[in-house]
């Protein structure tokens, strides 16, 4: 795919309004960038996990989500924009990982609580999934893969169009591109504004933790031991996730913020 085109799917997405942030979020300083990835450097290789037993695992799950579940509830009325009512799961997986769905399903995989170093950072897990459904995050980003997958059919399929003129299999080229073309459109549009949406959930994470009187700089550390598992120092073009020192800088700035204004939400975007 030319560079051109790519330019253009992505300019098209914003002009057909593309879903990001509901909140302006604050800027990454140069200085808690830099700090940042010295204390990632510096933090060691990957995580160890702990071995904890399904009793050990589901007690800090249940107190994790019972110690941030009113504020969450507030913030999310609050807010009024996305979806309040959440299907929360549990998975017996052991990889550091959670996720939000659709029809507010919520889950949370065994292994963030094996790999934390304590409670506050599994909130920090459970409260950053809640605050992409607070956002309708994840209405948003079907939305964005739709709008993405038609653009970029229109636009390959024209392509196509264009350089099978005369051809006997016009037809067929033409289809193939805009096949072609609404894959890689529906990317661009999962990932239009990802990076936005996860700085957006680490920033009403913190609000909510702020807000339950759960220790901020306890549960930062949840986000040391994710740049760690990554080894990622930068972000490219394409991730859906800012690197580790990426995202440790912005939750520091967030939390600057939150602390001054004493929980409040920032302005909309």
């Amino acid at each position: 795919m030319k560079r051109r085109s790519f330019f253009a799917l992505g300019g098209a997405c914003a002009l057909c309004g593309c879903a990001g942030a509901v909140h302006q979020l604050p800027q990454i300083s140069d200085n808690n960038l830099s700090l940042a990835q010295s204390e990632v450097q510096g933090a060691g290789g990957p995580p160890a996990r702990r071995v904890l037993s399904d009793e050990e695992a589901g007690d800090m799950m249940r107190s994790a989500l019972a110690r941030i579940r009113p504020p969450a509830d507030q913030l999310c009325a609050e807010m009024n924009v996305g979806v309040c009512q959440w299907n929360i799961r549990a998975s017996a997986n052991r990889s550091m990982n959670a996720g939000a769905g659709p029809n507010g399903l919520i889950f949370i995989n065994r292994g963030v609580v094996e790999y934390a170093a304590n409670e506050e950072e599994v909130c920090l897990v459970f409260a950053h999934e809640i605050g992409h459904q607070a956002a309708n995050h994840v209405a948003n980003n079907q939305r964005n893969q739709a709008t993405g997958a038609l653009i970029g059919a229109v636009l390959m399929g024209a392509v196509g169009a264009a350089a099978s003129y005369r051809s006997p299999y016009a037809g067929t080229v033409t289809r193939s591109a805009a096949d072609t073309g609404a894959a890689v459109g529906r990317s661009i549009g999962r990932i239009s504004f990802s990076k936005e949406q996860e700085r957006e959930a680490d920033y009403l994470a913190a609000v909510i933790l702020y807000r339950s009187n759960v220790d901020l700089d306890k549960a930062r550390g949840m986000l040391v031991t994710l740049a760690r598992a990554t080894g990622r120092r930068d972000t490219g073009l394409l991730d859906t996730h800012p690197a580790g020192p990426e995202r440790i800088a912005a939750w520091d700035q967030a939390v600057a913020q939150i602390r001054a204004s004493k929980g409040a939400l920032p302005a909309r975007a």
